[in-house]
């Protein structure tokens, strides 16, 4: 089977095993390219699996190339995708996963047939709880480093690991939401996110939450641009 495809719904692991199961197996595929990252998708990668997916196939007649997290793909990486969506090589299926279609470009969704699973709970912020988070992020973004530890501990998240982690979660799901709305406006919101992945990354790894939050303000101390 040819073609572009987006597998939306479900989560991580499902997603996953749904791509293999209609497009895999994934075990000792020598044709299977598999594009991932805990943090930012960046056009250099981009490049890379499209030079990848221009040669022939090694053992079968596809190619196959997976995007598990296509929600990580910066902006600027989706544009580039684009052509290959719309003119994929020859024997080649290109399968990306995301939570759901409004983590992409809608001019990505629109060159893929949709897989859609069963919805799973998924971080989202209410009308209300997007204007508080936008004005803490303008506060983190904006503020002097003390100023911005000071609104951390207002909201109590340095003695709770799991408030802390969803806390990320939402400020993650907002900032991808800015990044797509506002990338040619500031290209800063990809160094913001890719530093509450790597907070969320070492939250999950039992580290010390006060440290790794402070490290995530010292980390955003040059973007004072962001607005």
């Amino acid at each position: 089977m040819s073609g572009c495809f987006l597998i939306v719904g479900g989560n991580f692991q499902s997603r996953l095993k749904k791509a293999e199961d209609q497009f895999g197996p994934f075990y000792n595929n020598p044709d299977l390219l598999i594009l991932e990252s805990e943090t930012l998708i960046g056009i250099e990668q981009i490049r890379q699996l499209q030079t990848q997916l221009c040669l022939k196939p090694f053992g079968g007649k596809f190619k196959l190339a997976i995007i598990p997290k296509a929600e990580n793909l910066t902006p600027e990486a989706q544009n580039a995708l684009l052509k290959t969506l719309e003119e994929p090589p020859k024997n080649t299926t290109i399968v990306l996963c995301a939570p759901d279609p409004s983590w992409l470009l809608s001019t990505i969704v629109s060159r893929c047939q949709i897989i859609q699973l069963p919805l799973s709970p998924q971080v989202s912020l209410s009308e209300k709880e997007e204007k508080e988070f936008l004005e803490i992020f303008k506060k983190i973004t904006l503020g002097k480093v003390g100023e911005r530890w000071e609104v951390l501990e207002k909201l109590g998240i340095y003695q709770d690991r799991n408030k802390a982690i969803e806390w990320v979660d939402k400020m993650i799901f907002l900032v991808r939401k800015l990044m797509i709305e506002n990338y040619s406006k500031n290209p800063e919101y990809f160094n913001i996110l890719k530093s509450l992945l790597r907070t969320k990354t070492y939250l999950q790894a039992n580290t010390n939450i006060r440290l790794t939050l402070e490290n995530f303000l010292l980390t955003i101390s040059d973007t004072s641009g962001v607005s």
